[in-house]
Formats: C-alpha cells, structure tokens, sequence
C-alpha cells in the first residue's frame, strides 16, 4: 500500500511543476518582444579612417615646404602616421622651431602636428617657465572649451608672444581660441597661423 500512497503524491508534484513550468514559460514569452516590435539592428561601427593623402607625400610635403623656406628644417626631421605629423631634431632658435610647426600645418591632408623640437637657445629659465606657463594654461583653457576640437591646435610661446597654428573648423571657433589666447595672463601678442 505504501508504493500506492506515493503514486498519488508523486504525480500531484510533478502536475504541479509542470504547471510552474508553464507559468514561468508564459511570462518570460510575455515579457519578450515580438518579432515586428524589434527596432532595427545597430549600424557596423565606421571602419577607421584612412588618411586622404598617404603618409609619405605628407612627409615630402612638409619637408618641401621647409626647402622652399630655407633652412628651417636643419637639424630637424618629420614623421608621419595616419596623417599625423611628428616633428623632432634640435632647433638653433625658437623662431625656426615656430616656423617648422607652422609650415608642417601647411599641407593639405595634415591631421595634427606633434611638437618635440628642441631649441638650442640660450634664454633665461625665468623666460622659459614664464613661456611655459602661458602655453599651459592656453591649453587648459581650451581643452575645457566644449566649443573647440583642442587637437587641431598647435601652441607656441616664445618670449610672452603665443602663436597658435593648426586648422579651425570654423570661424567661430577661431574667434574664440584666439580669445582665449588674448586672455592668459603675461600674454604679449598673440600670432595666428591658423588656416580654415
């Protein structure tokens, strides 16, 4: 009688189970959308992108237009990446250290100029922290303007006077990159080579 006594009890377990199965099948059913309420898929991510003019034209490019300056690229030599420019090497002064930056900004296709020039000179520590501090917070203020691409820019400051060299991607942000650069302390004369 005892193996009788467990049929009943058993097969209620299991009708029951099975009922909860059923249930727990039916909400999450509920809860998953239909086939005509799925929003289309998202796009591919955009493939990377690739430079309009290849790396090396970019290179002959800018150290063409150091020839054609006269000796600004002595001493100095140019990397490309990605349309990316590198500059590094020792500078007589910081006047050729400016002039290479802003010729290597010249060439159409160029992305962003790297600065790692050196300079020879011999100007006071005093005037270099002074130089120093203005690029620096020239650059803050910028990166903290939402209203401006900060990489497009490439600063320099030699003796309190800040030139600002790169490409703006309107007038307006123009304007205000230059207006940022009129309000740092200590600023002389702001010098813009920047192209549109």
């Amino acid at each position: 009688m005892s193996g009788l006594r467990g049929t009943p009890l058993r097969a209620a377990r299991l009708v029951r189970n099975g009922l909860m199965l059923a249930a727990l099948a039916a909400g999450l059913a509920a809860c998953a959308p239909h086939r005509g309420d799925l929003p289309p898929p998202p796009p591919p991510p955009p493939a990377p992108a690739v430079p309009a003019v290849p790396d090396t034209a970019l290179r002959d490019a800018v150290r063409a237009q150091w020839d054609a300056a006269g000796e600004v690229g002595r001493g100095l030599d140019v990397t490309v990446t990605d349309g990316r420019v590198f500059l590094t090497g020792r500078a007589r002064t910081a006047d050729q250290r400016v002039d290479a930056v802003r010729l290597a900004w010249q060439p159409d296709g160029v992305q962003e100029v790297v600065n790692e020039i050196q300079i020879d000179d011999a100007s006071g520590l005093t005037d270099a922290a002074t130089d120093t501090l203005i690029t620096t917070r020239l650059r803050s203020r910028l990166l903290l303007d939402l209203d401006i691409k900060s990489g497009n820019y490439s600063i320099e400051t030699v003796n309190q006077t800040v030139y600002v060299m790169g490409r703006a991607r309107s007038q307006a942000e123009l304007d205000r990159v230059l207006a940022h650069a009129r309000e740092v302390p200590r600023v002389r004369r702001v010098v813009n080579h920047v192209r549109l």
